[in-house]
């Protein structure tokens, strides 16, 4: 698969650039194409799979939302939780639906790297990336 990333904000697209980016707004020129991004990640850091990795749990029973038909995604970073320290926090959590973007979280060094999207539909895949701001790109995926 493809992955192209924005120059601007960091998202990723699966597959091809978009004409616009939906989290910033940046057009295609801004988009370079990393093919080994999530790959690069982890032999830049191989012990670090524990501390980033997400841990995606999909539940269609919403906790939040329940009038309606929701699917909860609720993601924690690492097995073992990613620190989150002045120079060493997850910047951003994004959440997709059979590869397509749904959402952006974005988070500071006084937060703790985990977060529940509350989707309206699941699909088929969900994907979760997320940047540490050392250590790059890390993705899980889940059946909804």
């Amino acid at each position: 698969m493809s992955f192209f990333v924005c120059k601007g904000c960091g998202y990723v697209a699966f597959g091809r650039a978009p004409e616009k980016c939906p989290v910033c707004g940046a057009p295609q020129t801004m988009f370079g194409q990393n093919d080994r991004l999530f790959e690069e990640s982890a032999q830049n850091s191989p012990e670090g799979g524990g501390k980033h990795t997400p841990v995606v749990t999909v539940n269609t029973d919403c906790g939040m939302i329940p009038e309606k038909s929701c699917t909860d995604v609720l993601v924690r970073v690492g097995e073992t939780l990613h620190p989150m320290e002045e120079k060493h926090f997850i910047s951003f959590i994004d959440c997709y639906v059979d590869n397509e973007w749904v959402s952006r979280v974005q988070l500071t060094s006084a937060m703790y790297p985990g977060v529940v999207f509350h989707l309206q539909s699941a699909g088929k895949a969900v994907t979760v990336v997320e940047h540490c701001s050392l250590h790059g790109y890390w993705k899980a995926e889940a059946s909804s």
